[in-house]
């Protein structure tokens, strides 16, 4: 903690264990090693800080960036990592590394540090739920033709395939990334050079250092620029979106697993078994990831809650948000990573699914569309025939597959006094699942050639979404070799 100067107390102990974020924001050592690169280069450039002075921060710097976080002290004599990692630098630079912080604070350094992970937080993030999306869509595309019943109100609707059912998911999913390759733009801003509010009198170069870091621009003001965290808002509020999809899958594959159920097996590797009952299959890790989105959601509202009604610009309760953010995205991060192999590894049970499909009169809407082509009777009038032979099956024991155009005569002479004559053909037809399933070739519905377009369709919006990702990790990387690119041209003068 900086005292020197103008408090004349000694820190308390207890005050200074408090205040301290040490223990999480050792993340950002290799930023803050990368930030007082980019800013030593900088000045150098702008002719403020002179060579010989720079490359003796530079070597002790280029030193850090190979041994890690493990050659800086990280007690909690340091307030935060910053401290920690300056100390080292004057401490084995001397005087010399006293001038890095010139025109620079705190403020601005933690700013651009974590918005630089927040940039690898972020294609992190969407890399995971890439591989998600795309463990549904290849099993999706597996299952264009495997039935499936569709649920309303969780009780049997009508007939779908497995592939329609997993790339409703792939969709929803996909557009979690369109919303995290927005947030990354908003994210991708420098805010290196504001200082601690309101800039400084020596002539940065606030483009050059957000060159050098792989930014695409500059927050354009520094009040903003170091107080601005809705970036994390964003973010999290994408993640807690996530996370909701992510809690839905969970709950259908847990039940969809249960004996009751029994539409899927979980593979040996992503069950447990009971410490008494030795006949148990549990889904451990389906139930522990839904429990996890929780973090999520409560993440979001944490940061929410932290960033509200703070003033301009600068106030300490940002610490912490950090942590929060952290652990939000490292939790999401890893909960995807293993629902990919989770679905990507699970056995489909077809001829259970295709059973379920067939004994609860999930086409009626099939046969309520054929009478309303065939006979051309108002739907309503259709709706009301269909109910009433499914109370009189149901009543009466019989199955769809059981019945016949009498028995529609039968429903239909009770609800309008005449017949209507459907031939048996007609009827089996109609009440036959895959039948109906194959005649709804409609944009976004269950027919096996309309969803293996929908799933190739997914496959290429994926594939963009992917190489976009790649473009910004090759940014990244193209800039960090510009930088020591720099640092190396200084260090050779």
């Amino acid at each position: 903690m900086i005292r020197d100067g103008r408090l004349g107390k000694k820190f308390d102990s207890s005050v200074a264990a408090f205040t301290s974020s040490i223990d999480f924001d050792s993340a950002l050592f290799e930023y803050d090693v990368l930030t007082d690169m980019a800013h030593m280069v900088m000045l150098v450039e702008q002719k403020i800080v002179d060579r010989g002075d720079a490359g003796k921060v530079f070597s002790v710097l280029k030193n850090l960036l190979n041994t890690g976080a493990g050659a800086v002290d990280t007690s909690s004599d340091f307030e935060d990592i910053h401290m920690a990692i300056e100390a080292y630098i004057i401490r084995e630079a001397g005087d010399a590394g006293g001038r890095l912080h010139t025109g620079r604070s705190r403020n601005d350094q933690v700013a651009c540090d974590l918005r630089m992970k927040a940039r690898d937080d972020v294609l992190l993030l969407s890399k995971a739920l890439t591989g998600l999306v795309s463990a549904l869509l290849e099993v999706a595309e597996q299952h264009s033709l495997t039935l499936l019943p569709a649920y309303t109100h969780m009780q049997r609707a009508q007939p779908t395939t497995v592939g329609h059912h997993l790339s409703a998911y792939a969709e929803s999913l996909l557009r979690s990334l369109d919303r995290l390759e927005d947030a990354y733009v908003r994210v991708d801003l420098c805010p290196l050079g504001a200082a601690a509010v309101t800039t400084t009198s020596y002539p940065l170069n606030r483009e050059r250092t957000a060159e050098l870091l792989g930014f695409t621009g500059v927050l354009r003001n520094s009040m903003d620029a170091v107080s601005s965290r809705d970036y994390m808002a964003e973010i999290a509020a994408a993640t807690a979106i996530i996370s909701v999809d992510i809690s839905r899958i969970c709950e259908e594959l847990i039940v969809w697993s249960t004996s009751e159920f029994s539409f899927i097996e979980l593979d040996d590797s992503h069950a447990s078994t009971s410490s008494i009952m030795p006949q148990k299959k549990n889904p451990d890790i389906l139930e522990i990831t839904r429990a996890r989105t929780a973090s999520a959601f409560g993440g979001l509202i944490s940061v929410l809650t932290m960033l509200r009604s703070l003033p301009q610009s600068y106030n300490r309760d940002l610490q912490e948000v950090s942590p929060v953010f952290f652990n939000t995205i490292d939790s999401v991060s890893s909960s995807l990573v293993l629902l990919s192999r989770v679905v990507a590894s699970m056995k489909i049970n077809s001829d259970v699914m295709n059973a379920a499909c067939m004994d609860d009169f999930l086409t009626a809407t099939e046969l309520a569309d054929v009478i309303v082509r065939k006979k051309d009777l108002p739907f309503r009038t259709a709706h009301q025939i269909v109910g009433a032979l499914v109370s009189q099956a149901i009543s009466e024991g019989v199955m769809p597959s059981s019945v016949t155009t009498g028995f529609v005569d039968r429903a239909a002479e009770s609800v309008t006094g005449e017949k209507l004559g459907l031939s048996d053909e007609v009827v089996t037809a109609a009440l036959t699942p895959l039948v109906a399933v194959e005649a709804r070739r409609v944009l976004g519905g269950p027919a096996p050639e309309v969803v293996e377009q929908a799933v190739a369709h997914c496959f290429d919006r994926l594939a963009q979404i992917e190489q976009s990702i790649n473009l910004r990790e090759e940014g990244i990387n193209k800039s960090r070799k510009t930088l020591l690119a720099a640092v190396e041209s200084i260090l050779e003068a």
